[in-house]
């Protein structure tokens, strides 16, 4: 009689449901371990007293570098907690950028008694430095190796550095005089970069998905508005003289930065693929990054709609004045135009989900033409137009902050594959150095014509007058605009590029 056969129990299916944490232990090489060693981001950590401050909250930002190199759309992996951690750090710095623009120069030029004159002059050549030291450092956060990572040590002590650049440019004691605003200004302009450069080099890296690269620039965009709404509200909401809400917004900035260098580095997951290639110089890093026809496409783009952006920007609280005449409304017509470009983000990011990213970008560049080519037809007392004209801006803007943003993510996790050197902080450091550059369009162009036809800032002016502004704040950026979407449409779509 022949024995029965004894069937072995199957086994478990590779495809069975397991709980997040094995998931993400099993993706990184980990398995669990009965101790009582803690597991933080798949790192294991002891109860060792002798870890020094830095090791410790270097190793809970520890990184886990993706094996998944070829997955180039999946369901998002973010969650929104994760989301709102990764671009909490972003409000001090806007904070910063915003009061660098609205108030420390008239507080250094009035206040401190410096002149309009020598402050504009050390702000221009602080400009200048950061098309010089942006670059840099991006290549040298590229090449930083480390157990944790390339960006995270630049970011752990860019915070205090830049926190410290802060205090002494808001807080300035009593008598600073030049020399003084040359030092200050200049360890702003190297400590916001160095902090900067590396931690959103990091947003361009974090995620293999296409479409979640959208979500986290809008994440950033979202929280660039609550820090330039924050330091705009401050002075209005406490009734304080400048000296005193600059010296309570560099506070409020210390604190956040803090708060947001701890949630980034405990809550958002890292991911950085590991680096087989030799290193390279600066130069020859530089020549690779141009070397990519989307990437010059991008940054060409990227250029001419900023240039475009800088004149409505620079020009509106002149064209709100004297074309509007409602120098009252200033504030609430700037607010209204950052709302707005925070509450569209998501339209975008929508509009390229179902298209693509460049299709959504268009949209935006399209739209703001439409609406740009009213303003002709504006006159005193339009308000509920200009209203209408700065909600569609700001709508513009959003899309101009988030979509080159996600479209630069998609073309580094394309030239970064299978082990090719990191080169993100170098992408990311000359699309910033040429934004920084686009923004010196209004002095160098509109103010100069300004100026020949005798506009008067605080007076009346004649109708030629008064058309040269609109020309500047309306008509040349739709021009800009037009020249943008012919470049654009060079452009391949970068969602393509991570599966070539």
């Amino acid at each position: 009689m022949v024995p029965p056969v004894r069937r072995k129990a199957p086994l478990p299916s590779k495809n069975k449901t397991r709980p997040p944490i094995a998931v993400f232990m099993v993706n990184n090489g980990l398995r669990r371990k009965q101790s009582p060693k803690r597991v933080i981001d798949g790192t294991f950590l002891k109860a060792d007293s002798e870890l020094n401050f830095t090791k410790v909250i270097l190793t809970l930002a520890a990184e886990n570098i993706n094996k998944n190199n070829d997955v180039t759309d999946m369901e998002a992996s973010f969650t929104l907690w994760q989301l709102i951690c990764f671009g909490v750090l972003t409000t001090p710095l806007a904070m910063a950028s915003f009061a660098f623009v609205v108030f420390i120069p008239t507080f250094y030029a009035v206040d401190m008694g410096l002149g309009l004159g020598l402050v504009g002059g050390v702000f221009v050549a602080g400009r200048l430095f950061d098309v010089v030291t942006d670059p840099l450092i991006g290549y040298l956060s590229d090449e930083t190796r480390t157990r944790w990572g390339p960006r995270r040590p630049w970011i752990v002590l860019g915070a205090p550095a830049f926190s410290v650049s802060i205090w002494l440019l808001l807080a300035p004691p009593e008598g600073a005089g030049l020399i003084y605003l040359l030092i200050a200004s200049g360890m702003y302009f190297l400590f916001y970069t160095a902090l900067d450069v590396p931690y959103s080099s990091i947003g361009l890296e974090i995620s293999p998905h296409v479409h979640e690269r959208s979500l986290l620039a809008s994440s950033k965009a979202v929280f660039q508005v609550i820090g330039a709404l924050t330091v705009a509200v401050i002075p209005l909401v406490f009734a304080l003289p400048t000296p005193a809400a600059l010296g309570l917004i560099a506070q409020i900035m210390i604190v956040l930065c803090f708060v947001g260098l701890a949630s980034f580095l405990i809550f958002v997951p890292g991911g950085y693929r590991p680096v087989t290639a030799p290193r390279i110089t600066m130069p020859a890093s530089l020549k690779m990054i141009l070397a990519s026809p989307a990437y010059r496409n991008l940054v060409l783009t990227f250029l001419i709609i900023q240039s475009a952006n800088a004149l409505s920007a620079g020009l509106a609280v002149l064209f709100i004045t004297h074309v509007i005449g409602a120098p009252e409304l200033v504030g609430a017509f700037v607010g209204l135009t950052l709302l707005s470009s925070a509450l569209f983000l998501p339209v975008w990011v929508m509009i390229s989900k179902r298209f693509s990213k460049i299709a959504a970008w268009r949209a935006a560049i399209i739209t703001c033409c439409i609406i740009l080519s009213i303003t002709p037809f504006l006159g005193h007392g339009d308000v509920v137009g200009m209203a209408v004209l700065s909600v569609v801006i700001g709508a513009a803007f959003g899309a101009d902050a988030i979509m080159p943003t996600s479209m630069l993510a998609d073309i580094v996790y394309a030239e970064e594959k299978d082990g090719k050197n990191r080169l993100a902080g170098l992408y990311l450091a000359v699309k910033n150095a040429v934004s920084k550059l686009a923004f010196i369009v209004p002095m160098g162009l509109a103010f100069p014509v300004l100026d020949l036809v005798d506009f008067n800032e605080t007076g009346s002016n004649s109708e030629t007058q008064l058309f040269t502004l609109t020309f500047f704040y309306a008509l040349m950026p739709i021009i800009f605009r037009f020249i943008a979407l012919v470049v654009l449409r060079r452009a391949p779509q970068t969602q393509e590029l991570v599966s070539t």
